[in-house]
């Protein structure tokens, strides 16, 4: 619930945890052509930075209740939530593990709007809604793999990726904090705009990726996975 940490044994459903490792599995066991094996993907390492934009998502509902000296429970008012949209930072790291795979660490920050709507209160009182704004944490770990026989116009090597990580939701006036974890599905196109021959710096360029952000835990009334599209947008440069 919003205010409460969620129990450190919490799991994400069977069915989140069969996705992902099947798209785990769809990347290690890629097939790539003999001549895509010298793909260049430009340097051992690589550090991005870049814009990240959220959907928002439902954070879920809950019934404010009072029991009688009779043991009977009814509702004093009724509350549902829901976590804005919001634009964000990214940062991001990666290590070439192959011709076409890349392992990657990154951390987002962004503040959306969490709204709560108070209605149906037993005294009559019109209905109201609570807002303030959450400062959120991500770090994630991904796989990375390039599909090496595709290519998007004259330069864009398109990927799949797939991760999980940590959330931290920190409320307004910093006294009350949610944490949780995040998935993630997704792809996109690494546009190289520069090469360099010889050097430390061997590539720069644009990232621009689609994702599925899955959330369990952190701000909610109830315990139901959350599922919000993201968009980014970053560039790299790789050494």
């Amino acid at each position: 619930m919003i205010g409460r940490k969620p129990p450190a044994a919490c799991r994400a459903p069977a069915a989140t945890r069969w996705v992902i490792g099947a798209a785990f599995s769809a990347l290690a066991l890629w097939p790539v052509p003999a001549r895509a094996q010298a793909a260049p993907l430009g340097g051992r390492f690589e550090v991005a930075a870049g814009g990240l934009w959220v959907q928002g998502t439902s954070v879920g509902g809950a019934d404010a209740t009072e029991t009688a000296p009779d043991g009977t429970r009814f509702r004093l008012f009724a509350s549902r939530g829901s976590l804005g949209p919001a634009p964000g930072l990214e940062g991001r790291f990666g290590v070439r593990l192959g011709s076409v795979l890349r392992l990657e660490g990154s951390g987002s920050f962004a503040k959306p709007d969490l709204r709560v709507r108070i209605s149906s209160d037993v005294e009559g009182i019109s209905d109201l809604t609570l807002a303030e704004t959450v400062s959120q944490w991500t770090i994630e770990a991904a796989l990375v793999a390039y599909l090496a026989r595709w290519r998007v116009g004259p330069r864009g090597i398109p990927f799949v990726s797939a991760g999980a990580g940590y959330l931290r939701q920190i409320h307004e006036g910093g006294t009350l904090a949610d944490n949780g974890r995040t998935y993630r599905v997704g792809g996109g196109v690494d546009y190289p705009l520069t090469r360099a021959r010889s050097g430390r710096l061997k590539s720069a360029g644009l990232r621009v990726d689609v994702r599925a952000a899955i959330r369990t835990g952190g701000a909610r009334f109830d315990d139901r996975v959350r599922v919000a599209p993201a968009v980014g947008a970053s560039l790299f440069v790789r050494f």
